[in-house]
């Protein structure tokens, strides 16, 4: 029996990409069972443009649309896993492009390991500043077998069960860290995070085989974040947080 998948992708201010995020996500070995875009409202102050860029395009009918005309932030991403009808759920960034086999790695390991699996996976060294080993785990490190890690990043693949666990407390903030406070959360649980093989011969298995899309302006990770992440990393390991080095 084919795996019930759910994806969940997430549009902001990257509707150049979503026509060949879909593309690559309906074109995995193991389909997916549906797709829910859920679109935030870019701020006036960054540009906008044309809603059909969202609605209209190639696949377009394949994918449940939410579009919003406010910005809720990437919390509700999250909280959306909890009732979609797959029994694993993939949410991606919208700068994401998996490989053709992306499900099929995570498959692999979600069950067996009780993981949640990732795409960019890091290790910090720090328990109050968000400095982390480098290279990152995954495409950016092209690590050749699974690798458990604190915090998984650009897309998130595990079961829709898990999701519950997401606000059995809150996190901080709503705007920023949520994929450090998910991870937090499931380790409470006895759920491990861990990036699959992204060997440097076999992109078809990666996350991601365009990592260069996320250093663009409006991407949070070029954006001076570090004080509110080093502040979400705290909160967390105040809070029963276990750092795989520390």
């Amino acid at each position: 029996m084919v795996p019930k998948i759910s994806v969940i992708l997430t549009a902001w201010q990257r509707p150049q990409y979503l026509e060949e995020q879909v593309d690559r996500v309906l074109r995995q070995t193991v389909p997916p069972h549906d797709v829910v875009l859920w679109y935030n409202q870019p701020p006036k102050t960054l540009g906008l443009f044309e809603r059909k860029q969202l609605l209209k395009f190639k696949n377009s009918e394949k994918v449940k649309k939410i579009v919003c005309d406010h910005n809720f932030g990437i919390v509700p991403r999250f909280l959306m896993a909890a009732i979609m009808e797959g029994e694993y759920v993939c949410i991606f960034d919208d700068d994401t492009m998996p490989g053709d086999r992306w499900f099929e790695n995570c498959l692999r390991y979600v069950d067996k390991e009780k993981a949640m699996c990732g795409t960019i996976g890091l290790r910090f060294l720090s328990k109050t500043e968000p400095k982390t080993q480098a290279p990152r785990m995954g495409w950016d490190g092209c690590n050749e077998k699974l690798e458990f890690v604190d915090l998984v990043g650009h897309s998130w693949f595990f079961r829709k069960e898990w999701a519950r666990w997401f606000l059995e407390r809150e996190p901080l903030v709503q705007s920023f860290g949520e994929d450090l406070h998910f991870c937090a959360m499931l380790q409470r649980h006895g759920v491990r995070i861990a990036c699959p093989p992204h060997p440097k011969n076999d992109k078809s298995l990666w996350g991601s085989v365009k990592g260069e899309l996320g250093v663009d302006r409006v991407a949070i990770s070029s954006q001076n974040k570090s004080q509110i992440f080093g502040e979400v990393l705290r909160y967390e390991v105040e809070n029963g947080y276990k750092l795989i080095l520390l």
